[in-house]
């Protein structure tokens, strides 16, 4: 491997930068060789990043990785897309509820026809900014998801209907304090309660205000259930939750394992396939892990 993660710190200064970091707009902010002076470091700060990549070879500006499940164009500028679409549904402007809705449809055919389940799997993680975490996130979600519903077989319209539901669930986020949102640390149990709130609030807006898909919505409120009954909001288990709510609910939490979080460091993608077999029949669908792992390449109990 010709690159490692490293926590942003100062043992970072003077060396070469092993992946592309973006803007909060889109835009470049260090190019992936650059090596990495006071101001960048300062800069890169400031965004949100708590951890880049390296690369090992530093005489070396090429990186031989396979890189993500998703182009670094539209990883680049979806998040802002998606931030956009959630204001707008946010609102009560119904011509701009309208709107981001065809916007989120573009969005979710986007992703469909960008993610290449024949492709390598992806060896590099999706470092996100702190500020910006659910945008990134979703977008992650929505793709994992779609390579999961691609490799069992989901014709385009489940994959549309999917790719928006994953795009939409954590839409609840909105309503949350910021304060619980951004914490830098553990939340209290007070402050948990508060956070599992956002799939019921985000059900009920999708649904009310901006007549979402019913199942669309609905994915909301269950991507937190578990296949043992052990999620919330109703403790749901098994088939009793939708197909999409169980595959969106391993997509997100393998992208929210293997992301920075501000009470944690980031997991390594190994690290995330290994949870993701543990916890299979647990809290995830194992037919969803088999797909799942099958993609990375390990098709048998051993071999992770």
């Amino acid at each position: 491997m010709d690159f490692q993660i490293h926590e942003l710190d100062s043992d970072v200064l003077g060396k070469k930068l092993g992946q592309k970091l973006f803007s909060p707009k889109g835009g470049l902010l260090l190019g992936m060789g650059a090596q990495i002076k006071e101001f960048h470091f300062k800069k890169i700060k400031e965004v949100g990043y708590r951890s880049i990549y390296l690369l090992n070879n530093q005489e070396n500006d090429v990186l031989n990785s396979t890189g993500h499940l998703i182009s670094e164009k539209i990883r680049a500028s979806a998040p802002i897309t998606l931030k956009s679409i959630y204001s707008k549904l946010h609102g009560r402007d119904k011509i701009q509820i309208s709107n981001a809705k065809k916007e989120l449809g573009a969005l979710a055919d986007l992703l469909i026809r960008d993610v290449n389940i024949k492709a390598a799997p992806p060896d590099i993680i999706d470092l996100k900014r702190e500020k910006d975490y659910i945008y990134q996130h979703a977008i992650n979600v929505a793709a994992y998801a779609i390579m999961i519903g691609e490799s069992i077989q989901y014709h385009q319209l489940k994959l549309y209907d999917l790719a928006q539901a994953a795009l939409l669930a954590d839409f609840g986020m909105l309503n949350l304090d910021p304060e619980i949102l951004y914490k830098d640390g553990e939340l209290d149990e007070e402050e948990v309660e508060e956070m599992h709130k956002h799939t019921m609030l985000g059900f009920q807006h999708l649904s009310r205000n901006c007549f979402i898909k019913g199942i669309v919505a609905a994915v909301c409120l269950q991507h937190h259930e578990r296949y043992d009954g052990s999620g919330y909001p109703r403790g749901l288990n098994g088939e009793n939750i939708h197909e999409y709510s169980r595959i969106i609910a391993l997509a997100d939490v393998f992208d929210a394992y293997t992301s920075d979080r501000p009470y944690r460091r980031l997991h390594t993608i190994d690290e995330g396939l290994a949870y993701i077999k543990k916890y299979a029949g647990a809290k995830f669908d194992p037919r969803m892990v088999a797909s799942f792992l099958k993609f990375f390449g390990f098709e048998d109990e051993d071999s992770l």
